[in-house]
């Protein structure tokens, strides 16, 4: 009787097989980054621990290829804080490629990226504006006293949301709320603040780009009168938006012991 081995293939395997299915076979340099760490930020360089695999044709490694090379990202699991430099990275690792085999991988590599000034790339036409909205929210961590939280900010507008141009740090609020709207009656929880180099990396944020925080309070004034949680962004409108809708999101609480 025969054993049938059952191969688990990584995600940007898969996508590939399954482009390949789809499309004439790329016949070019490519290589998929993987497995990326963040190990230092700086103001315009960071450093980066990560995985490659030659997923093209063509031996990789030289310099006859590397200008051309298609640069792939394992976009599930890349860190939040890394979309949109998506292309500085791209430019360091074809500045720092190993000498790979097509379909060979490689062990952890250090990747010093500079990043690219976005600033000129931001301007936009007339009626053009960001919209920033909750994209969810949720419990991460939940203990006796304190209580961490996990949000996610996405910019549904056309144009870039810039977060210090009024040189001022945009804020999360945090409240107790007894129902699943943001009143008068809500008791402040806490608030956190959006940072250069923390939450983002130049203060920009593209239309259809995702943000990424998490903020920590303490649980003393929470009552079952107001056991859920509202989170509020930027009350002081230090982010120039269309409106202002999305900028609340409630979590409901409901606790399981």
């Amino acid at each position: 009787m025969k054993l049938h081995l059952l191969i688990i293939l990584p995600l940007f395997w898969a996508f590939a097989l399954a482009q390949s299915s789809a499309q004439p076979p790329y016949s070019g340099a490519r290589l998929a980054l993987f497995d990326i760490q963040i190990l230092q930020q700086k103001n315009q360089t960071l450093t980066l621990r990560c995985r490659m695999a030659n997923t093209g044709r063509q031996a990789l490694g030289t310099k006859k290829n590397a200008a051309e090379m298609v640069v792939e990202f394992d976009t599930i699991r890349l860190p939040s804080l890394l979309r949109g430099h998506e292309s500085a990275i791209a430019e360091a690792v074809r500045g720092n490629c190993p000498k790979l085999k097509p379909g060979e991988i490689s062990a952890a590599i250090w990747l010093n990226v500079r990043l690219n000034s976005r600033e000129t790339a931001s301007k936009t036409g007339t009626g053009a504006c960001a919209e920033m909205v909750f994209d969810t929210a949720f419990v991460e961590e939940w203990g006796e006293r304190t209580m961490r939280l996990r949000y996610f900010l996405k910019n549904t507008g056309n144009a870039p949301a810039h977060f210090f141009s009024k040189n001022a740090e945009p804020l999360v609020n945090l409240y107790f709320v007894s129902g699943l709207k943001l009143t008068r009656g809500a008791i402040p929880a806490g608030s956190s603040r959006i940072q250069k180099g923390r939450e983002t990396l130049d203060g920009l944020l593209m239309p259809g780009q995702i943000l990424e925080g998490t903020v920590e309070i303490s649980l003393k004034d929470r009552s079952k009168f107001s056991p859920n949680i509202a989170l509020e962004f930027d009350p002081a409108q230090a982010v120039d938006e269309c409106g202002r809708t999305g900028n609340v999101w409630v979590v409901r609480l409901i606790r399981v012991d």
